[in-house]
């Protein structure tokens, strides 16, 4: 920690900076001075630096302000590695409730600023989508050869027995994935269009800091429902039943950016893949059978399947909600116009 410290010191005297107290917070060092508080972060490459800066010339008032060196560069260099450095945000208190609504919205207007159309190719499409079919065919493989050997034991184990109460459920989940990934194939056989934004690559509650998104040492070009599913994906890790904000948070998205039908079928198929399972299956069984913790593998594998039905309850809401939509449609449809005196 005193070789990082004085790395740091030795990094913000090129800002002009005389720290009084650091504290490490995660990946970013928090940094008292006599000027104020700052955000010290370390970069990875070349590449991190330049999707910061890419993301400063896109969404720079989305930003929280970055500070130049004294020789106005954008990043500090020490040591073999960069360093950039912002203002320390900390955030307002707000209800659950009204922080995932603000981070949905936010989301979608950070994709709005830089969304465009760009032509795809049958051949793209087909390919991406035999990609994940044979990953997903990998995946159930080894689920259902685990599963078929553990039924024929005289005695499972508490985890093998979780393995086999699981498993007509994941299935189930793997065709559905499967069904949309084909829904969202054929949509853009009929468009050869797919939209691209600049997304945030990380795209989390604790990255966005109102007004502010932080870290965006992963940001690229990528379609929108890119965030969306990472962001989904990393928030369903908690116990049921998932928070109804969570539900109601494309909503609240769609308000600013509309998806297409090919953009709901690949975002729900990506949602519904069940992940997790088979690399916690793969664990236990490379295990040795003396040394095999069942409490520890257990409770993996019901994490996992504790964030498999939250997404599930997610997906479902979504897909309910455009059948409800669809049936609004037909209805309005079919009305008869005003001053129709047929029959």
């Amino acid at each position: 920690m005193a070789i990082r410290s004085e790395t740091y010191r030795a990094v913000l005297h090129q800002y002009g900076l005389q720290p009084q107290r650091i504290e490490q917070r995660g990946k970013a060092a928090k940094v008292y001075t006599d000027r104020g508080i700052f955000a010290l972060k370390m970069l990875d490459g070349e590449q991190e630096a330049a999707a910061i800066w890419q993301s400063l010339h896109y969404y720079g008032r989305h930003c929280p302000p970055v500070y130049w060196t004294r020789h106005r560069s954008l990043f500090a260099a020490e040591g073999g590695r960069l360093y950039y450095l912002h203002a320390w945000q900390d955030g307002e208190a707000r209800a659950r409730e009204e922080t995932v609504r603000a981070f949905f919205h936010g989301l979608s207007r950070l994709h709005r600023a830089t969304v465009r159309t760009v032509e795809v190719s049958e051949e793209e499409v087909a390919a991406y989508r035999k990609q994940k079919k044979e990953e997903w065919q990998r995946e159930r493989t080894v689920w259902e050869d685990r599963v078929e050997q553990y039924e024929t034991a005289w005695y499972m184990s508490p985890f093998q027995l979780q393995c086999c109460t699981y498993f007509h459920e994941v299935m189930r989940a793997y065709l559905f994935a499967e069904d949309q990934l084909t829904a969202w194939e054929e949509a853009l056989q009929e468009t050869k269009q797919w939209r691209v934004a600049w997304v945030h690559g990380k795209a989390r509650l604790s990255h966005y800091v109102a007004p502010y998104w932080i870290s965006w040492e992963r940001a690229h070009w990528n379609s929108p429902v890119y965030d969306l599913i990472a962001a989904l994906r990393v928030h369903v890790q908690t116990l049921p039943p998932l928070g109804q904000e969570w539900m109601r948070g494309m909503d609240e998205y769609e308000k600013e950016l509309p998806l297409s039908a090919g953009e709901r079928a690949f975002l729900y198929s990506h949602l519904a893949e069940p992940r997790g399972f088979v690399r916690c299956l793969e664990q236990y069984e490379a295990a040795p059978r003396k040394e095999r913790n069942e409490r520890k593998y257990v409770a993996a594998l019901q994490r996992c399947y504790f964030a498999f039905k939250n997404m599930e309850a997610i997906v479902m809401h979504l897909v309910q909600r455009d059948a409800a939509r669809q049936q609004e449609e037909a209805i309005k449809h079919e009305e008869p116009e005003q001053g129709d005196d047929s029959g």
